[in-house]
């Protein structure tokens, strides 16, 4: 309690000092700027602002490739705002801290662009010129937390359309120009380390899908359009946790097991094309490369297909389970109807 008082007491006597001292443009952001520069005054006194205006308080430069405008980087980071509240995270330990740990979510490096409009001002003045493997903890004011971009700093000041206060700390872990052939190369990457798994066998007849028969089918007949066939399925991520599972043992095994779900065989509906395949009574649509991976099926056959995230989830993933931009892997069997 007594911090939290000397610590308003220093705001009040540096935000007076700031009015008295300093000349603050006017602007929808005169007041914010206000507070801003008084609480940097009390808890970052002596840090300057870069040109644009955010502040670096810690540096660690990296040795990789160097991030740019237009391209997108892996990067773990923990977001907080002025208070030190986290409000965003990649980091399975920091769950854990919070108290927020959850078995089915994802951990880890995430995507992020660096494609004007789809990354704030801040931020990309932040990122840009990083290498692959460096660190930054920066500050970055609410005028900067915009997605729109303009020619001066004192534009930015002007701007009604602006974010929070925030404090990134910010690890790059990887970048590239295309995400979609980094995609390319993790799974071949993957290929490549689970010989087990792919054999000469392997079919790449589509871009960014690959599909590899793990047993031999009881028949060579293709499925006829409207047939219903049944399936048992498990979806895993590159690094091999699993998101989704029709079989118990699995779902437990992985921290995924819910009551409220039935774990059996699911129904598929065959269609004229891949893409008019659909899942269970409700003819719920599937994604592209789930759908690519039963169309190379046979009865009875078991296979796996793995396939990048233009055949998946994209670039919004799904919910805290999928990130964007994850090449995803798919085993499925097809079995006999379940028995009533």
């Amino acid at each position: 309690m007594k911090k939290i008082v000397k610590t308003a007491a220093y705001l009040i006597s540096a935000l007076a000092f700031i009015g008295c001292a300093k000349t603050v443009p006017s602007g929808p952001n005169e007041a914010e700027q206000r507070y801003f520069n008084a609480w940097m005054e009390v808890n970052h006194p002596g840090v300057s602002p870069t040109g644009l205006g955010i502040y670096i308080l810690e540096e660690e430069v990296g040795t990789g490739a160097v991030v740019k405008e237009g391209g997108y980087m892996y990067a773990d980071y923990i977001i907080t705002d002025l208070e030190g509240n986290i409000s965003s995270y990649t980091y399975k330990e920091t769950a854990k801290q919070l108290g927020k740990f959850d078995t089915t979510a994802f951990y880890g490096p995430k995507v992020l662009t660096t494609i004007e409009s789809t990354i704030q001002a801040g931020l990309a003045d932040a990122v840009i010129g990083m290498r692959e493997g460096g660190r930054k903890k920066v500050i970055i004011p609410s005028w900067l937390m915009t997605f729109s971009k303009y020619d001066s700093k004192e534009d930015y000041l002007k701007n009604t359309s602006t974010g929070t206060n925030t404090i990134y700390d910010i690890t790059v872990r990887a970048y590239t120009d295309s995400i979609q052939l980094y995609e390319i190369g993790q799974i071949e990457k993957y290929i490549k380390d689970n010989p087990q798994i792919f054999d000469n066998r392997m079919v790449n007849d589509t871009t960014g899908f690959y599909y590899q028969p793990l047993s031999k089918s009881v028949s060579t007949e293709e499925f006829e359009k409207d047939t219903t066939i049944y399936i048992n399925y498990t979806g895993r991520l590159l690094s091999g946790q699993v998101f989704d599972t029709t079989n118990e043992k699995i779902a437990k095994d992985s921290g995924i097991y819910s009551s409220t779900r039935t774990y059996e065989p699911t129904s598929i509906n065959w269609g004229e094309k891949y893409d008019d395949i659909t899942m269970g009574s409700s003819k719920s649509s599937v994604i592209p490369g789930f759908a690519l991976t039963l169309w190379h099926m046979h009865p009875g056959e078991k296979g796996i297909g793995v396939f990048y995230s233009p055949l998946g989830y994209s670039y919004n993933g799904s919910g805290a389970t999928i990130p964007g931009y994850a090449p995803l892997i798919f085993e499925i069997e097809i079995v006999p109807e379940p028995e009533d």
